[in-house]
């Protein structure tokens, strides 16, 4: 009975050397619950799950539903999935010692004859492709973290120069922008001051204020006075203000 323990043990051993997959790997609480997911489809045959334990000194455990009813395996149970056609393996209240990688097979056995012609029971394991990595949750609190004086007078400095850099660009565009607005207003002034004289001068060659003296010739008053003989005829200019208005 030893002997054949012990060649399980191996072929468990070498079995699980060749098995190759993807690896999940599922954190879980001490003392918490956990169902390890299998992709082992069951037609026939009993379903089976290996544990290769993290303690080197614990051996490798086969869970079958054979010794589900030992106390040793109590905490461990098969869950059937009816959508995928598999087992599941439940995993309650999770030691140190449950830790390590688990794969799921489907057990078939079959009875071979040996060199004597004896019957010999054979059993082939059909292996899923997923390998599942059980670990505890470190429950220990992390220290907060330690806060870096130097990296914040570095940022404000760096946020200073920033600020600085932008103030100086503001203000050498707004100076600018005033000082072209001032040497508009200068021009502007300047071309208004320019045509006004020219109105002032071509209006005043007009006359000024449209005003615009004409001679008028008027006959002396009192010529008949005169002698006879002398006739004598003065002719007096004077000016008379028109004002015009414009059109």
């Amino acid at each position: 009975m030893e002997r054949s323990r012990a060649v399980l043990i191996a072929l468990t051993c070498v079995l699980f050397s060749r098995i190759s997959g993807a690896e999940v790997e599922i954190k879980v609480r001490p003392g918490g619950n956990v169902v390890l997911y299998s992709d082992c489809v069951w037609e026939t045959g009993e379903p089976v799950w290996f544990r290769n334990s993290s303690n080197e000194n614990q051996p490798p455990l086969i869970i079958s539903s054979d010794n589900l009813i030992q106390a040793a395996f109590s905490r461990y149970a098969f869950l059937w999935s009816p959508s995928d056609q598999t087992y599941d393996l439940l995993v309650k209240n999770v030691t140190g010692s449950d830790l390590g990688l688990y794969s799921c097979a489907i057990q078939e056995i079959k009875f071979i004859k040996d060199g004597t012609g004896a019957d010999v029971r054979a059993d082939v394991y059909h292996y899923g492709n997923r390998i599942t990595r059980l670990s505890l949750l470190d429950m220990t609190p992390s220290a907060p973290p330690v806060s870096d004086c130097s990296v914040c007078w570095k940022l404000l400095v760096s946020v200073c120069s920033v600020c600085v850099l932008l103030s100086s660009t503001c203000a050498c565009c707004i100076s600018r922008y005033t000082t072209e607005v001032r040497g508009q207003r200068k021009d502007n002034e300047g071309r208004n001051v320019k045509e006004e004289d020219q109105r002032r001068s071509k209006h005043g060659e007009a006359g000024g204020d449209g005003v615009i003296y004409a001679p008028l010739d008027v006959t002396r008053r009192g010529q008949n006075l005169l002698k006879k003989n002398r006739v004598q005829r003065s002719d007096i200019c004077t000016y008379s203000e028109v004002k015009l208005e414009p059109m």
